[in-house]
């Protein structure tokens, strides 16, 4: 645990101070997922993965080892951001009955990413995979479960749900895996942590349990999972303010998953900030934050300029708005903006090319494409529209299927054009941001756009059936596929707006037991080889390209591209 305390010291005249801060930041936890009773029977779906945790006090989440505090100047505004829970599976789509994911909740530079939601179940041949979070969410019998976050949460429970009668497996929490579901019976969400910064132990982030069929649902992992439901029992919500993950539905709509919460905690039983639900215990004082709001020490002088994003932090030189879904950015004053705007990536095709990368516009580094940087934005006291792309959906499982194009981001006048999909089995690529990859027969690969991304790789094999071309990324066109190999995906590109590489084209797909094409920088990989396996999704808020999936003797859908971001950072 580390030592709390402040330091102050006299400049100018003015008394200032640092405060070193401990905290706990957990997300919202993972909407539980729903089985389509009228088109595929009684099949469960899985829990919802909880909320990720980060903390510096008893333990932290995915079994990471504890964080280190936060200095905290006295003269700097900090925003705390509560991520809400994600909705529970209902309708009938392939999208609709999986799990919503959990918004991410934030403290100062400290952000966690909310849990997964569980898998659902429509009898759709191929469905796309789910998408990773905090901690995974639980498989179904269509939709295994996914990867949690390092040092926030574990997986999901792996399995397919596939055990007599199908039922639906556990949702990961921070303290351990989603469970496996054994006959009839929901598998229990992952256990979720203890941790004693309010000053007693409370339990949080733990996975939501999968439904059952004619046994019972699977237990909420403790720390506010919801309860699986089956035949003879209701389905549960997520505990609000735990980050727990909802637990899966055998028949009506799913449990959605609990809120998050933000506890700060410094040295002393006199206050020296307000925000939040104010409280002493242990020779400390705690501020508890429910909902969204902002933590100011006193004697603050600095706040943002500014209002909009999902995340608002301050590095002592920057404010930094980051937009992770679309909002408004808004200045109460006149300045001078950096940005730094990512498209969508675009959707990997089946036996073909993987997805381009979004197209990464900047003023803090190289743009995309082998372009410069962009001149800062002039902004005066109106709002300005931000819009954060998804990513391109992979193609339907069919011959000559192609990925679809991801979504422009927009920030004020930039426009970051969506990645191209992929080229499928004997059709050409789209162009976009980045291009997307050739597919398995000779064909097109698609070009990127001027100062955003390069194009995709083709296919150069001596067969009539090769490996497949590699999505273009921001920072390099898209690798060739050979013979049997698929291509890599086209490098990304890191801004020092925040250090993350983004931008990265997904793999392209190998012709069946072929080599599989890796990608970087957010892009997802090609299906592995020996199966009808799909390519995996681009990652979110990096406009990674989907991955190509790999053909054995039947078509599958391919990897979805990740979503985009928006950042926007302003001097003090």
């Amino acid at each position: 645990m580390p030592i709390i305390g402040i330091l102050a010291s006299a400049i100018t005249g003015n008394l200032t101070f640092n405060l070193t801060v401990d905290y706990l930041v957990v997300a919202g936890g993972g909407g539980g997922g729903k089985n389509n009773y009228t088109l595929s029977g009684t099949r469960g779906g899985g829990g919802g993965g909880a909320g990720g945790l980060r903390s510096t006090v008893t333990t932290t989440g995915g079994g990471g080892s504890l964080e280190t505090a936060l200095t905290i100047s006295s003269t700097n505004y900090q925003y705390v951001i509560v991520g809400a829970g994600g909705a529970g599976g209902t309708g009938d789509t392939v999208d609709s009955v999986r799990g919503g994911q959990g918004s991410p909740s934030g403290f100062s530079t400290i952000t966690t990413i909310g849990g997964a939601g569980g898998g659902g179940h429509t009898s759709s041949v191929g469905s796309p995979p789910l998408f990773p979070g905090g901690s995974g969410g639980g498989g179904s019998n269509e939709q295994k479960g996914t990867a949690g976050t390092p040092n926030q949460g574990f997986s999901g429970n792996t399995s397919d749900g596939s055990g007599t009668g199908f039922p639906g497996s556990g949702g990961g929490g921070a303290g351990a895996v989603g469970g496996t579901a054994p006959a009839n019976t929901g598998g229990a969400g992952g256990a979720g942590v203890a941790v004693s910064i309010s000053g007693s132990s409370v339990s949080y982030a733990g996975g939501g349990g999968g439904s059952g069929k004619t046994g019972a649902g699977g237990a909420g992992g403790t720390g506010g999972g919801g309860t699986g439901g089956w035949n003879g029992g209701a389905v549960t919500d997520g505990t609000v303010n735990t980050g727990g993950g909802g637990g899966g539905s055998l028949t009506g709509t799913a449990g959605s998953g609990g809120s998050g919460i933000v506890i700060a905690r410094y040295s002393g039983t006199t206050q020296k900030a307000t925000g939040g639900t104010v409280t002493t215990s242990g020779g400390n004082t705690i501020h508890t934050f429910t909902s969204s709001g902002t933590f100011i020490p006193t004697g603050a002088t600095r706040q943002a300029k500014a209002t909009g994003g999902d995340s608002i932090v301050t590095d002592g030189t920057y404010w930094i708005h980051t937009f992770i879904s679309s909002g408004t950015f808004t200045p109460n004053q006149s300045l001078t903006a950096d940005y730094l705007v990512v498209a969508g990536g675009g959707g990997g095709a089946s036996l073909g090319g993987a997805g381009g990368a979004g197209g990464y516009r900047t003023t803090v580094g190289t743009s995309g494409g082998g372009g410069s940087a962009e001149s800062a934005l002039s902004l005066t006291a109106q709002g300005y529209t931000v819009t954060v792309g998804a990513g391109g959906a992979g193609a339907v499982a069919a011959y000559q299927a192609v990925g679809t194009n991801g979504s422009n981001s927009v920030f004020s006048t930039i426009t970051s054009t969506g990645g191209g999909g992929g080229g499928g089995d004997g059709s050409n690529a789209n162009s976009g941001g980045s291009g997307g990859g050739d597919g398995n027969t000779p064909s097109t690969p698609g070009t990127g756009t001027a100062n955003q991304g390069y194009g995709g790789g083709t296919q150069s094999g001596s067969s009539g059936y090769n490996g497949c071309g590699g999505g273009g990324g921001a920072g390099g066109v898209g690798g060739n596929g050979n013979n049997t190999t698929g291509g890599t995906g086209g490098a990304g590109l890191t801004s020092s707006i925040d250090s993350v590489a983004r931008g990265g084209g997904g793999g392209g797909a190998g012709y069946q037991t072929g080599t599989a094409g890796t990608a970087t920088a957010g892009g997802g990989n090609a299906g592995a080889a020996g199966g009808n396996n799909i390519g995996t999704a681009g990652t979110a808020n990096t406009g990674g390209g989907g991955g190509g999936s790999t053909y054995d003797n039947a078509y599958v859908v391919g990897g979805a591209g990740g979503s985009g971001i928006v950042i926007v950072r302003y001097a003090v």
